[in-house]
């Protein structure tokens, strides 16, 4: 596989999972990472895991519509990993009411390459600011 087709499937990937957020879709986020997944917020929280990671979507989805934007994101790959560093804004109206948040965070994620040559999110260290 050349790095240019590499490349426009992480592309790919990527607008999937924005999508699955946007939409609310726990589930189709869910078949995009690994079942070791861990991801650290920019707070300091950290989740690991499918089962974990679904739950803290499900609860953010109950209070928030979710929409990210990914800006500049830059792809390095090594072998069967990739990594993505991007700025990404997330607006966050709320479901209830109450005001809506903003947040630009530089996110790093660490892709990894399946035995069926798909890529899959394996790992997400959000950092404020």
């Amino acid at each position: 596989m050349s790095e240019d087709s590499a490349i426009l499937e992480i592309t790919t990937l990527r607008e999937a999972c924005l999508a699955a957020v946007r939409s609310a879709n726990a589930d189709q986020l869910m078949s995009l990472v690994t079942a070791d997944v861990v991801v650290i917020h920019g707070d300091s929280r950290c989740i690991r895991g499918r089962d974990e990671l679904k739950a803290d979507f499900l609860k953010a989805f109950e209070s928030f519509q979710i929409d990210q934007r990914v800006l500049s994101p830059e792809v390095t790959i090594r072998g069967n990993w990739a990594f993505e560093i991007a700025r990404v804004e997330t607006t966050l109206p709320p479901i209830r009411g109450g005001e809506t948040k903003r947040a630009i965070t530089t996110t790093l994620l660490a892709l990894r390459r399946q035995r069926d040559g798909t890529w899959k999110v394996a790992r997400v260290v959000g950092l404020l600011g």
